[in-house]
């Protein structure tokens, strides 16, 4: 189990500006070999944009945490069922105005 836990200075609080989940880089759960033999796009390639369930977990508060793997994700996946996701999110945190920029992802 993965876990995505953004941070952010004591006076910020976390504002996500994009959340995928899905499988569209070869990485830590997928070799570019795997990726060149399957030829289906819900093998690889594919992502689903799940910003507003992210946004809704972790905007406007000072820390979230997200367990990864997700039921509410999971249930938005155009991959084959079964296969391993990445949870790619960007996010600022902001006290009036944006102060640092962050991007973390997370590998399951």
């Amino acid at each position: 189990m993965q876990t995505f836990k953004p941070g952010c200075w004591k006076n910020e609080v976390v504002v996500i500006q994009q959340a995928i989940y899905g499988r569209r880089h070869v990485g830590k759960c997928l070799t570019s070999e795997e990726a060149n033999l399957v030829q289906d796009p819900r093998y690889f390639g594919c992502s689903e944009n799940v910003l507003h369930i992210v946004d809704a977990k972790c905007s406007g508060r000072k820390e979230c945490e997200i367990s990864i793997p997700d039921p509410e994700l999971d249930g938005t996946s155009p991959c084959l069922p079964g296969l391993k996701k990445f949870l790619e999110v960007s996010y600022t945190c902001v006290e009036g105005a944006v102060s640092q920029y962050f991007t973390a992802t997370v590998y399951i």
